[in-house]
């Protein structure tokens, strides 16, 4: 603490810090979807729009992760290491090869909803398996959430063109649920291991493991053959990489060090709403009252699970 700061300024600066960090992540992370639906609009797919992404993003990954191991007096261990590796998995991975396969199935408005509802799988998976104290309260919360997404995957199933299967559509909102719950436990057992390593270095540890599966994941389903790149295609990834990627990538995690997993998941509220807002002006897509009950009520719940 800076002599002569008072205790009590200090804790309201970090949180507001970490809200603004959040808050800052939420919209960055909005604007994922809309690039991903463009780049499946000129071709791209998921596992290699995914690979690209992260062996991009990884150089500078790297970086902070040196300078910052450089910084610390006392050196992480080789357990912590390997944790931060393995929860790197679970938020990187596997969250994002289930949403990018997933959004090749359903509308970019749908899918940030969906991810939008993890924090209502936070709070249950924390009362399950880390003793979050929780109380009937939150089941009202939890009917509208789940309730709103149903409406959104009827509003899916409405709008989508003549000839489409609805079994797609239904593959399409199970796999980024999957991906929703793959975050969150990203995020309820990220806390723990922030606090040892630090957020910057547990961030750039974290995408490296992602990267590094996504790198043999890629290279045994698809072997050493690269995409049709064109520069279109090539601008779309890098800006993916970096702006939708890597830089709220680093904010998530200071935001969970300053204020928590649970403010920081509901500090997202923004993202849905900026989701939908460039999903009509970019890439055309349908906004009814369909839209606006289904994310009114998801909102409204994750609200009332803040609450």
């Amino acid at each position: 603490m800076a002599a002569g700061t008072p205790p009590a300024q200090e804790n309201n600066t970090t949180v507001s810090t970490g809200l603004v960090l959040a808050l800052s992540a939420a919209f960055l992370f909005s604007t994922k979807p809309i690039l991903i639906k463009w780049l499946y609009g000129l071709g791209m797919t998921a596992l290699p729009l995914m690979g690209l992404r992260l062996v991009i993003a990884l150089p500078l990954y790297v970086i902070v992760g040196v300078v910052m191991w450089g910084r610390l007096a006392n050196k992480p261990s080789l357990r912590d290491v390997c944790n931060a590796a393995a929860i790197g998995l679970l938020g990187y991975y596997l969250a994002s090869y289930l949403d990018l396969s997933g959004l090749e199935y359903v509308s970019a408005q749908l899918e940030r909803l969906m991810l939008y509802a993890y924090p209502s799988m936070v709070v249950i998976m924390g009362a399950l398996f880390f003793g979050a104290k929780v109380n009937r309260s939150i089941i009202p919360a939890l009917i509208l959430t789940y309730a709103g997404l149903a409406v959104m995957y009827g509003h899916d199933l409405n709008i989508a063109p003549v000839g489409t299967d609805p079994a797609d559509i239904t593959k399409g909102t199970l796999l980024i649920l999957a991906s929703a719950l793959s975050f969150s436990l990203y995020v309820l057992f990220s806390k723990k291991s922030i606090a040892r390593l630090g957020s910057l270095l547990f961030t750039s540890i974290a995408m490296g493991s992602a990267t590094i599966a996504t790198i043999v994941h890629y290279a045994i389903v698809e072997g050493a053959v690269m995409p049709d790149m064109t520069a279109q295609i090539w601008g779309g990834v890098l800006i993916l990489a970096i702006m939708a990627t890597v830089v709220p990538s680093f904010m998530v995690s200071e935001a969970i060090k300053r204020i928590g997993p649970a403010k920081t998941s509901v500090s997202g509220t923004i993202g849905p709403v900026m989701t939908t807002i460039m999903a009509i002006m970019f890439l055309g897509e349908p906004f009814g009252w369909l839209t606006a009950l289904g994310m009114a009520l998801v909102m409204l719940g994750v609200t009332r699970l803040q609450k």
